[in-house]
């Protein structure tokens, strides 16, 4: 295990009643973020482990560190954000809670011991339907305060919400890059016209996805922007790269206190789940 402390100050008993703890669990590891009542953030810590580790491993060693760090003891809003590959997305008019699990079986293959969960969207009217590990429940419930699920796919959705509104007209695309997930969202006259995840062998494959997404929705490279967050910054070789076949393309706006704006882009998805909890 790998772990990397971006911002490590103390954590005060204000901050443990009232505050925000946001924890995101990757393929590669996981990573840990509180935050003061005004989401100031006043400590990140990153844990990657090696590949050969099996991420349904990673549950239990979260709580692992949490207990050392006092963090189960945490009495504000915790809110745990899963990345599985068992995602969907449903307009509110054709879901119903008996049919959750049927439904995301069409979209994608499920484990008999995963646990299906549903976030509504109020904003877009549509639900967020994931599965996500065993394991994620029984960290849940060793964590104090109150305590939520939801998928990275939902913090995406809040994400966009920073993109200027002329944009959500006329269409976009917004790629969140981690190393080895890509999520691809596409909005265009603001409403929601994809939402997808892939899984990636190396970083620089988003490119291919990201190109061949704006092929299949007959998106014009030159006039439609691409919107980045996560490892991809303007002084990544990808980017540049990227910016060969893609006229427009940007950083996701946003505002963290503390951090770069590389380290902002990174862990921006982490931020945006306590916001999406609350």
């Amino acid at each position: 295990m790998q772990a990397e402390g971006i911002i490590s100050n103390p954590i005060s008993k204000d901050i443990r009643l009232k505050g925000h703890q946001s924890i995101r669990f990757n393929p590669d590891g996981f990573s840990v973020l509180v935050s003061d009542a005004s989401y100031r953030p006043v400590f990140l810590k990153q844990y990657v482990y090696d590949r050969a580790v099996p991420a349904t491993t990673f549950p239990s060693e979260c709580g692992r560190i949490l207990k050392e760090l006092q963090l189960l003891e945490f009495e504000g809003e915790t809110v745990l954000i899963v990345d599985s590959e068992a995602v969907t997305v449903i307009p509110a008019q054709f879901f119903g809670e008996p049919e959750a699990r049927p439904l995301l079986e069409k979209a994608a293959s499920l484990e008999g011991s995963e646990h299906v969960a549903f976030r509504f969207i109020r904003d877009r009217n549509l639900y967020v339907v994931f599965a996500y590990a065993a394991g994620i429940d029984e960290l849940k419930g060793q964590i104090k305060g109150d305590v939520q699920v939801i998928h990275a796919a939902e913090c995406l959705l809040s994400l966009s919400d920073q993109v200027q509104a002329s944009d959500h007209q006329r269409g976009f695309l917004l790629a969140e890059v981690q190393p080895y997930t890509l999520a691809l969202l596409v909005v265009q006259e603001d409403g929601i016209k994809l939402l997808n995840r892939f899984a990636l062998k190396d970083p620089s494959d988003f490119i291919y996805h990201t190109l061949n997404t704006l092929k299949q929705l007959d998106l014009d490279r030159e006039n439609t922007p691409v919107y980045l967050s996560g490892i991809v910054h303007p002084e990544h070789e990808l980017f540049g790269l990227l910016g060969k076949y893609i006229r427009q393309v940007r950083t996701t706006p946003y505002y963290l206190e503390e951090l770069t704006r590389i380290q902002m882009l990174r862990y921006m998805i982490l931020s945006e789940g306590s916001k999406c909890a609350s």
